[in-house]
C-alpha cells in the first residue's frame, strides 16, 4: 500500500499526508491451459508478473494496478485432471478438467482442447489509513485489516497452432465477499493492534465478476514455455462497477 512521503509525531496535525484506504488486490492472472497431461504427476513450474486488479471499500479514487509476481505448481492426477497452486496477491488453489481434446503429451497441430476449472482465492490486506487533514493524528488515524474469500469458475478453450504454439481463451465468472474492520491506533484501550477491542468499525459486501481471457503459450524446448494473456473483466464490488483490461506474463519449466 502507499506509504506517507514523511513520518510524523503522533503529537503532530496532519497537513496533506494520507495513506492508501482499505484495498483489496486478488490480482488477475489466470494461464490454466486446457491442455492437462493424461499421465498423473507431471508436474510444471511457473513465475510470472501479475498487473493485478484492485478493490477499493471506500468511494476513494483506485490506486494505480500494481505488478507483483507470482509462483505457480501445477500436477497432472490422471484421468485429465490437474490441481494447481498459485501464491501472489492471493493464494489460489484450482482444480483442472480437460474433457475434450487430446491431452499435453499427444497433441498435435489442430487439436481443439475444453476444460472447465474450479478455483478458490484468499486474501488478506492489512494498513493504515488517515480520513482527514485536519485532526490529530492519535484522533484521525485508523489501522485495517481485511479478507477476500472468492469462488472462480471457468470454461476453457485452446486451438494448438503448432507443436510449439497454442491459443487458449477463458470465460470465466467470480463471485465472493470482502469483509474488515478500522481499528483504533490507540493501543492504550486495548491489547494489540488488531484485538476485537480496538475495532471501531466494520465494513463487508458480496460481489462479483466476469470476463473473458485470451492467451498465447511458446514452447522454446520440450521443458521451457513461455506465455502472455490479456484478461478483460467487469466487477461489482461497493456498488461500483469497474471495467479492466490487464496484462500478465509467465515462464513455466515442465519436467
Amino acid at each position: 500500500m502507499k506509504k506517507c512521503a514523511a513520518a510524523l509525531a503522533s503529537t503532530l496535525v496532519l497537513t496533506g499526508c494520507f495513506t492508501t484506504p482499505p484495498e483489496s488486490d486478488i490480482g488477475s492472472v489466470r494461464f490454466d491451459n486446457p491442455e492437462v497431461h493424461g499421465q498423473p504427476l507431471n508436474v510444471k513450474m511457473a513465475i510470472g508478473l501479475d498487473e493485478g486488479q484492485p478493490i477499493t471499500i471506500s468511494d476513494a479514487s483506485r490506486e494505480s494496478d500494481d505488478i507483483d509476481g507470482y509462483a505457480s505448481l501445477e500436477v497432472s492426477l490422471g484421468g485429465g485432471f490437474a490441481a494447481k497452486v498459485q501464491t501472489g496477491k492471493a493464494l489460489k488453489t484450482t482444480l483442472i478438467y480437460q474433457f475434450s481434446g487430446q491431452h499435453a503429451e499427444s497433441a498435435q497441430t489442430g487439436n481443439v482442447s475444453h476444460a472447465i476449472t474450479l478455483a478458490y482465492l484468499s486474501d488478506e490486506e492489512t494498513g493504515k489509513y488517515f480520513r482527514a487533514a485536519d485532526k490529530s493524528y492519535k484522533d484521525d488515524r485508523s489501522d485495517w485489516k481485511l479478507d477476500h474469500d472468492l469462488i472462480d469458475i471457468a470454461w476453457v478453450s485452446g486451438y494448438r497452432l503448432s507443436p510449439e504454439a497454442l491459443l487458449y481463451g477463458s470465460i470465466f465468472y467470480q463471485t465472493g465477499e470482502i469483509d474488515g474492520a478500522y481499528y483504533s491506533s490507540i493501543f492504550t484501550r486495548c491489547d494489540g493492534k488488531h484485538a476485537p477491542e480496538c475495532e471501531v468499525g466494520t465494513f463487508e459486501d458480496d460481489g462479483s465478476a466476469y470476463g473473458l481471457s485470451v492467451s498465447f503459450e511458446y514452447a522454446f524446448t520440450n521443458h521451457f514455455l513461455g506465455s502472455l494473456e490479456l484478461v478483460h473483466s467487469r466487477s461489482n464490488w461497493f456498488d461500483r462497477n469497474e471495467d479492466d483490461t490487464l496484462a500478465n506474463v509467465n515462464l513455466i519449466y515442465q519436467f
